[in-house]
């Protein structure tokens, strides 16, 4: 089956870099302190320097691959996989609003087709 195969793993993940640089490029206001704070908690976390470089961050990240197989991989990843996905849905609420936030969980719902979806984007 395609796609099952190996996969990359980085030790220390991708997501850390956009999380230094929204952390960095933002005024520390609310959303830039609640960013410097997922940042740093992220950064602990993977035990990278909170204060490093952008630069030197990315060579980390890309010196942390190895390959797995796909479910080592995954079990590897079995605690993230939740964290991961609540930044991306709090990421499209952000982006998107409210309004498509809830339109998109009653698609997932099957309340709502693919199709519905589509007229509903044509008219934002």
């Amino acid at each position: 089956m395609p796609g099952r195969g190996p996969e990359v793993h980085h030790a220390a993940p991708r997501c850390l870099v956009s999380l230094h640089e929204r952390a960095n490029g933002l005024p520390l206001d609310g959303e830039g302190i609640e960013a410097w704070l997922e940042w740093e908690w992220e950064a602990t976390r993977w035990r990278v320097p909170v204060e490093i470089s952008r630069d030197e961050l990315e060579a980390l990240v890309e010196r942390s691959a190895v390959v797995l197989e796909r479910e080592r991989h995954r079990l590897v990843h079995g605690e993230d996989w939740r964290r991961w996905g609540s930044r991306g849905g709090r990421e499209t609420l952000r982006r998107y609003g409210a309004d498509w936030f809830a339109l998109l969980a009653l698609k997932r719902w099957g309340r709502i087709s693919a199709a519905d979806l589509d007229a509903a984007r044509a008219l934002r």
